[in-house]
C-alpha cells in the first residue's frame, strides 16, 4: 500500500463472490456440513461460513501473497493510486 499510495483496501465484490461459491460447494459434502450435528460452524441461516474445506498447506498457498488484482486500492483524496507493477512470469 505504501508503494502505491493507497490509504485503504476492499475486495472486489466478483471475487468475494466467487471465493463464497467456491468454499460453500466445498463445504457441500464434507463432514462439517453433512455430518448431522449442529454446532457453531453455523449461522442463523444454517449457512457454515468459518470451517475452511481443505488442507493447511493450500490455505497457506491461498494466502501467502496479497493479490493487488483482487482488491480496489484507493488513494487519500487528492493523490491518485500508481497503477501495479506487471506480473513476474
Amino acid at each position: 500500500m505504501r508503494v502505491r499510495g493507497a490509504a485503504e483496501f476492499e475486495l472486489r465484490p466478483e471475487v468475494q463472490r466467487a471465493y463464497n461459491e467456491e468454499f460453500q460447494e466445498r463445504l457441500a459434502g464434507s463432514v462439517w456440513n453433512t455430518g448431522g450435528c449442529g454446532s457453531w460452524y453455523f449461522d442463523r441461516n444454517g449457512r457454515n461460513s468459518i470451517q475452511w474445506p481443505g488442507f493447511t498447506f493450500e490455505y497457506r498457498r491461498r494466502t501467502r501473497r496479497f493479490d493487488t488484482e483482487s482488491y480496489r486500492l484507493a488513494a487519500p483524496a487528492n493523490r491518485p493510486v500508481v497503477a501495479p507493477a506487471p506480473a513476474a512470469a
